[in-house]
């Protein structure tokens, strides 16, 4: 029988998993440090001035929302618009599959908190292309999508100069994969893209770099220009019950969802993310990551999760009822995506490329910022 975490629902056989001496896996004792005892009167009083700050710039936008037309990113462009009165620009990436449901919920939300939104559409001939290379290259198609999302964020965090960016994902019950499990780092995509084709160009043109890409240097300028702007996690400062939000919403904004225990609900092709990742890594469930996050911060019992988990470990080898919609609508054959080789993100990145590489000249004109920032905790 396959050994897992006392406390989580975890295997053996997860990357990088360690137990100590009551079975409790190193995971856990991570989100203990992180969130445990977590001061929300603390980060109330952050919020508070982080909100302050994006108002004090005067932008004709206080903060700018990726928002997919799911769960967490409606809650997010709920709780700014009438909790917190700020006014957001609400931006949704068309990867150009998104569910009836999401954009149902889209247009109800705009409607109802009188928001304005950007529904914003690259280039389908090329965003397909993009999509099928990752898919027969590397045995997976959600990078480009993450891609997308940070494009219309970036896109429009940079024409509006908006000071705030907010998002509703965090490490306190979203999933946390490891690097060995999957990346979408930009660095991986473009590198994917270009091996296979695609002009440096095209892909630059898509791939804007993102704000973790940025060197000091270009930090320090930013800052000087007052082209900077902040990121956050909502969830990482407030309490984020699934359930709470969930009536919330649909008492307030007539939020539909097909399934109250369905996650990314704004894609139609959710389930082959995770019909693909078992053909790289065979008898691994994405939902078991969740459910663990789910059991440390008290929203699931461990058994609850494992009969959920059982649920699923019987079904793994099914095809998903929207296989073949997805290869007629990225036009592949079922050989295209089988994958016999494994092929995944490692066969093109490493932890080590992850790293910004600066020169020595740039570390030491950048010394008085890292102790502006050190001093700051900006």
């Amino acid at each position: 029988m396959m050994k897992r975490c006392t406390r989580c629902i975890l295997p053996e056989d997860f990357p990088n998993i360690r137990f100590n001496s009551d079975g409790i896996c190193n995971y856990c004792l991570e989100w203990d440090r992180r969130w445990k005892n977590f001061d929300y009167g603390q980060a109330k009083e952050e919020l508070k001035r982080i909100f302050a700050g994006a108002k004090d710039r005067k932008r004709r936008y206080d903060c700018l929302i990726p928002y997919s037309g799911g769960r967490d990113s409606t809650y997010v462009a709920y709780l700014c618009k009438k909790k917190y009165k700020l006014n957001p620009l609400l931006v949704t990436f068309n990867n150009c599959f998104m569910s009836e449901d999401a954009l149902r919920n889209i247009l109800n939300t705009v409607q109802i908190l009188n928001v304005d939104h950007i529904f914003c559409s690259y280039r389908p001939e090329d965003l397909r292309s993009f999509y099928r290379t990752m898919l027969i290259n590397a045995g997976e198609f959600c990078s480009i999508c993450t891609s997308g999302i940070n494009y219309v964020r970036i896109k429009y965090q940079k024409l509006f100069n908006i000071p705030l960016v907010i998002l509703g994902t965090s490490s306190r019950t979203d999933e946390q994969s490891p690097f060995e499990v999957i990346t979408s780092h930009p660095f991986y995509v473009r590198k994917v893209l270009l091996k296979n084709g695609f002009e440096n160009g095209q892909v630059a043109a898509f791939l804007l770099r993102r704000h973790f890409e940025w060197g000091v240097l270009e930090k320090i300028k930013a800052k000087l220009l007052g082209t900077d702007y902040q990121e956050i996690n909502l969830p990482d400062y407030v309490p984020w019950n699934n359930q709470d939000i969930q009536d919330v919403m649909e008492e307030e904004l007539g939020w539909k969802t097909p399934d109250k225990k369905k996650d990314h609900i704004d894609c139609r092709f959710a389930s082959i993310k995770y019909y693909l990742k078992n053909k790289q890594i065979p008898h691994f469930i994405f939902k078991q990551e969740k459910y663990s996050q789910l059991i440390r911060d008290g929203q699931i019992t461990r058994e609850d999760a494992l009969i959920e988990l059982n649920k699923l470990l019987k079904i793994e080898n099914e095809d998903p009822a929207e296989l073949k919609d997805f290869l007629r609508f990225f036009d592949l054959k079922m050989k295209d995506i089988e994958n016999r080789e494994k092929k995944s993100h490692l066969n093109f990145i490493s932890k080590e490329d992850l790293e910004i590489k600066e020169s020595l000249i740039s570390k030491i004109a950048s010394l008085p910022w890292r102790l502006y920032k050190k001093l700051t905790f900006y």
